[in-house]
């Protein structure tokens, strides 16, 4: 009666679970990558949806502002202070108000860029088209700004994972409605994401 394995037989073992897990790990990042992707499209549609809600109980305007510093892009939620609108520059003077704080998008889903890659030729969801590489379509503050009424700038937001995958907040402008679209490399057109 033999109690244990042989040392041989815990090499083999251990070169069997090495095996595995060198084939499945490829696939585990490729699904943390993509989990952390509805997690950024996730955040950025609700706090869109936050800002209006903001908007319409407080009677004033509210927006998110997008920047990019030193090549990493967040945004923040900004009220309306001097019966203006939302301004940029009323922001970094201090006149208009941050809600909150600034949200990162590479905490958010590590690698995504905003953007378009050019080399894409990505369609344009409005089907006009191939979409530029700016990735914002805002006006040009970079601002999603919504109405004490719920009426909003019209405004696309685009994020890429750098591989072949895109979304986009779309949020139209009369009515202030906010859409997810995702789009990947070979798709003849994009599809709206229910988050």
């Amino acid at each position: 009666m033999q109690v244990g394995m042989t040392l041989i037989e815990t090499m083999v073992v251990l070169a069997i679970l090495a095996m595995a897990v060198t084939i499945t790990m490829p696939d585990l990042f490729k699904v943390h990558r993509d989990v952390n992707f509805v997690r950024l499209a996730r955040q950025v549609a609700g706090d869109t949806w936050r800002c209006r809600m903001e908007a319409l109980t407080s009677c004033r305007n509210v927006g998110l502002i997008f920047c990019e510093e030193q090549g990493r892009w967040y945004y923040t939620m900004v009220a309306d202070e001097n019966s203006n609108g939302v301004s940029r520059n009323d922001y970094v003077l201090g006149r208009d108000k941050a809600l909150g704080s600034r949200v990162w998008l590479e905490f958010l889903s590590a690698g995504t860029r905003v953007g378009v890659p050019e080399s894409w030729r990505v369609p344009d969801p409005s089907g006009d088209g191939i979409l530029p590489p700016d990735g914002l379509r805002i006006g040009r503050s970079n601002i999603i700004s919504f109405s004490p009424v719920g009426n909003a700038t019209p405004s696309s937001v685009y994020f890429n994972d750098g591989r072949e995958r895109m979304l986009v907040i779309r949020v139209s402008g009369e009515f202030g409605r906010i859409r997810t679209l995702e789009w990947r490399r070979g798709w003849p057109r994009w599809v709206e994401v229910t988050l």
